[in-house]
């Protein structure tokens, strides 16, 4: 993935994930007020995501694509063909909260 697209999306999911984080805590306020505020919120989050979604280029995509690949290899517990069943006596795999952080941005902004 080049430099540019790797910053691009860095600094979105950053961006976006503050401020889901700020949503989801106000969805849990015990004032109502707030709960009805942080809905309100929840759209032009959505809206900015789907700008971003469409911003991105065939060649950006690809990109995305191949990094999702990368991660996969690199972390085969992400790979839904590749997960195991865990019994009560395995540890489960540990993946770092980055990487899955990362993984999981980059296929929501594919979907």
């Amino acid at each position: 993935m080049d430099e540019a697209l790797k910053a691009k999306l860095d600094e979105a999911r950053e961006r976006m994930n503050s401020q889901q984080a700020g949503i989801n805590a106000n969805r849990k306020h015990d004032d109502p007020a707030m709960r009805e505020w942080a809905r309100g919120k929840q759209r032009p989050a959505n809206a900015e995501r789907a700008q971003f979604r469409n911003s991105l280029t065939d060649e950006d995509r690809s990109q995305i694509e191949e990094r999702i690949e990368q991660l996969v290899h690199e972390n085969p517990t992400l790979s839904p063909t590749n997960a195991l069943t865990l019994d009560s006596k395995t540890e489960p795999p540990s993946i770092s909260v980055e990487v899955l952080d990362e993984y999981y941005f980059l296929r929501d902004i594919l979907a």
